[in-house]
Formats: C-alpha cells, sequence, structure tokens
C-alpha cells in the first residue's frame, strides 16, 4: 500500500454490493475506488481481502463499463434496503462521487500517508486509515464485508466497535 502514498485523486467511487434486504446501512458492503491522475485507466479499490475476511487489501479493476452517480446512491440503496423491486440485479454497483460536495477534500489531493489499523498485541491489520490534508478514509470490515467512512460521509464511528474489543494501533505504512 506505501506505493499509493503521494497519488492524486483524480476521481472517486464507491464499489458497492446490492444491499438486498439488509437492516442497517452499517451492514452494506462498501469500498471506495481511485482513479489516481498518474493511472487514469485503473480503478484501485481499497477493501478486506474476501479470502480472509479480515485484512485491508487493495485491487486494480479497469475501469466500470457502467456507473451510477451520487444523486442515484441513496435513492438505490433505500430500494435494495427495501427489497421490493424483484426485477434488480444483485452484484457490484459502482457510483461515480467525484463531483459531489462532501468528497471535495479528497477529489484532486494526494494521500499524505496510510496508517493500518490492529489491536495491540496482533500485528496483523484488520483496517486502513487514508490520510489527506483535510480528510480521512477509513475502510474495515463489517458483517457483510467491508464499510468505509470519511469525515462527511457514513460517519458511524465504526471504529469504537472494534475499540471495545482491545487497544488499538494505528501504525503508518
Amino acid at each position: 500500500m506505501k506505493e499509493l502514498i503521494k497519488k492524486e485523486v483524480e476521481k472517486l467511487f464507491l464499489a458497492v454490493w446490492s444491499p438486498w434486504g439488509e437492516e442497517k446501512e452499517s451492514d452494506i458492503d462498501i469500498s471506495f475506488g481511485f482513479i489516481f491522475k498518474s493511472e487514469p485507466n485503473t480503478l484501485c479499490i481499497v477493501s478486506v481481502d474476501k479470502d480472509e475476511l479480515w485484512s485491508p487489501h487493495i485491487s486494480f479493476e479497469a475501469l466500470p463499463e457502467s456507473n451510477y452517480f451520487w444523486d442515484d446512491f441513496y435513492p438505490r440503496i433505500k430500494m435494495y434496503m427495501r427489497a421490493e423491486d424483484g426485477d434488480l440485479m444483485i452484484g457490484k454497483e459502482y457510483y461515480d462521487v467525484t463531483k459531489s460536495k462532501i468528497f471535495n477534500k479528497i477529489v484532486g489531493n494526494e494521500i499524505e500517508g496510510i496508517e493500518f489499523i490492529n489491536f495491540e498485541g496482533n500485528p496483523d491489520p484488520f483496517g486502513v486509515k487514508f490520510l489527506f490534508k483535510d480528510d480521512f478514509i477509513i475502510s474495515l470490515p463489517n458483517s457483510g464485508g467491508n464499510t468505509v467512512e470519511t469525515q462527511f460521509f457514513n460517519s458511524n464511528n465504526s471504529i469504537d466497535n472494534f475499540k471495545r474489543l482491545g487497544n488499538l494501533i494505528f501504525t503508518k505504512v
């Protein structure tokens, strides 16, 4: 992950597994996808390792062939959660959130640092925090797979759930 430090975020996506019938937004499997200025044809997804269901993981994908936008995000998520439309396709959806004001301290800015999050006494990280000049992104496992938070998005203090399990250590990458 160290290679991501100092990369400028040109576009930002949310990668979401359809939350069919989920009761709480905090259970939605959601990850961030970065398109860096230096690599405009690659989507870098930060999530948990799906094999381990715990460790932070980055993967690189082709740009999505189709995507939704920020204005579509909450209406579609609520529609899936209500599980009312049997014609909805279950799978991963991409939302281009580049132009949303709540991400404007991330888009166009460099990743200034990265910290792994782990429990004291256990060197294996379970989360990762990306530091920007005036914002951050935290990526953590949840019951559905992965959840994310920034200063202004999905601010559920998910990290507090882990603090109940032990002392947390933030280690610079």
